[in-house]
């Protein structure tokens, strides 16, 4: 006889008290921590446990007894069944300060960061159209028609839309077009089968006289769903003929992928490449890179080291004639395109390389190579690997500049521990509407000199 699974947990009437980074309310039952999905402050509910840890579980709601009266109403017609933005409706100031909460937090608890540097934030000048790079799920119809997509939150189960309340306008507009045309149907690819796609404004490109002409438009890379799936050609084809799309290409066609325009800002020009990634808040990054720059002259650095570089978003206008700029980074495509940033925008002193940070500062400890400021915007997961070789180098100052409030506030405690000392926060919100959140520490050395 087969052992029967025990019936998940139910709770009635749970109250959700507080917020959590990832999005998560947070609600205490009999001294037991519940995390519920999609909940927030306020809202009394009914709650399905998805998953139990003994001190803590995770739940669902699987009833409102009473919303919060935190929640209006949504801008966006999926966002009660999309998986992607968890906050519309709620009032926009009420947004930044739980993410001001959640760095606050994190710094406490996990760096034991002491409270007396506070943590500023700055809102998007946009919370509606903001981004200008999205991922979609896709699937055929038998007739040729395709629906456009994204999974309900923790599951595979595609929820059709025909526009998305935070993307940018053109990309609404390329959408509409695509999703009412008529395709040529792989034979290969299941009508049930989705395969992902990624479509990313640009702004106008410079017309041969090298000043941009025409509007903003698209660029599309197409993922299919295995490494078999060989007859999408034709899809791709029926994509670059749709009004307003720049190019469009297969993972294998990256590699002859044309060089674009993504922003221009202080005399500049920033490329970049299909399938290559960039910030999606355009606005918000050119904040961030000011930000960067105004820090990083008020150190008037002679050599600058700029980890996980990318291809050269915080450092590229940095460069002068009388300073060296060293950046490394992981993505061999991306350093292309710092080294063609460098030849189009006439760069000098400037150094792009590929490879591992953590391999690079332990060269350059190894050599006595000195760097007066060091800008490092990571991965998720942080830099615990590239903690000890970056502080043998010494920088004079440390520019961390990150998306993840708890792997910041465990690399900035071991930095401080290390001998630095925190000396600002400012949180930037990138993402409205939903949880997440990019934020830039700067850290001096407690002896203010290098090496």
């Amino acid at each position: 006889m087969e052992k029967q699974s025990p019936e998940p947990a139910q709770l009635s009437d749970v109250e959700v008290t507080a917020v959590a980074f990832g999005g998560k309310g947070i609600a205490r039952v009999e001294g037991k921590v519940f995390f519920v999905a999609d909940a927030v402050p306020g809202d009394v509910v009914d709650i399905e446990v998805t998953g139990d840890s003994g001190r803590y579980a995770d739940a669902k709601i699987t009833k409102f007894a009473k919303p919060s009266s935190l929640r209006g109403k949504s801008p966006c017609a999926f966002s009660e069944r999309c998986g992607g933005c968890q906050w519309h409706g709620i009032p926009y100031e009420q947004q930044l300060a739980w993410k001001r909460q959640f760095v606050e937090t994190a710094l406490g608890r996990i760096g034991k960061v002491e409270a007396s540097v506070p943590v500023a934030i700055s809102g998007s000048p946009e919370t509606l159209e903001y981004r200008n790079r999205i991922f979609l799920r896709g699937v055929f119809a038998s007739d040729g028609g395709v629906t456009f997509g994204y999974f309900r939150r923790g599951s595979r189960d595609l929820v059709p839309v025909d526009r998305c309340a935070i993307a940018a306008t053109t990309i609404n507009r390329v959408l509409a077009r695509v999703g009412s045309a008529k395709f040529s149907r792989p034979a290969s690819l299941r009508t049930s089968t989705p395969y992902r796609m990624e479509l990313q404004e640009i702004p106008p490109q410079p017309d041969s006289s090298g000043h941009p002409a025409g509007e903003p438009q698209v660029i599309i890379t197409v993922y299919p769903p295995s490494p078999d799936c060989r007859d999408l050609d034709a899809f791709v084809d029926g994509l670059r003929q749709t009004e307003g799309v720049f190019w469009a290409g297969l993972i294998k066609d990256l590699k002859t992928a044309p060089l674009v325009v993504f922003d221009e800002h202080g005399q500049l020009q920033y490329h970049t490449r299909p399938g290559q990634f960039q910030q999606v808040n355009v606005s918000h990054n050119r904040m961030v890179r000011s930000l960067v720059h105004e820090l990083v002259e008020g150190y008037n650095p002679k050599r600058i080291l700029d980890l996980f570089c990318g291809s050269g978003n915080l450092s590229l206008g940095l460069c002068r004639s009388d300073r060296y700029v060293e950046g490394i980074e992981f993505s061999e495509t991306a350093i292309a395109t710092a080294r063609e940033n460098v030849r189009i925008n006439k760069v000098t002193n400037a150094l792009y390389l590929s490879g591992s940070s953590e391999k690079h500062l332990w060269k350059c400890a190894k050599k006595g190579e000195q760097f007066d400021v060091v800008i490092a915007d990571p991965p998720r997961e942080g830099m615990f690997k590239d903690l000890i070789p970056l502080q043998k180098i010494g920088a004079r100052a440390i520019i961390y500049v990150s998306c993840d409030p708890a792997t910041l506030a465990r690399d900035l405690g071991a930095l401080i521990r290390g001998g630095y000392q925190l000396k600002s926060v400012r949180t930037f919100d990138f993402f409205p509407n939903t949880w997440h959140v990019e934020t830039v520490a700067v850290l001096e050395r407690a002896d203010g000199i290098s090496g």
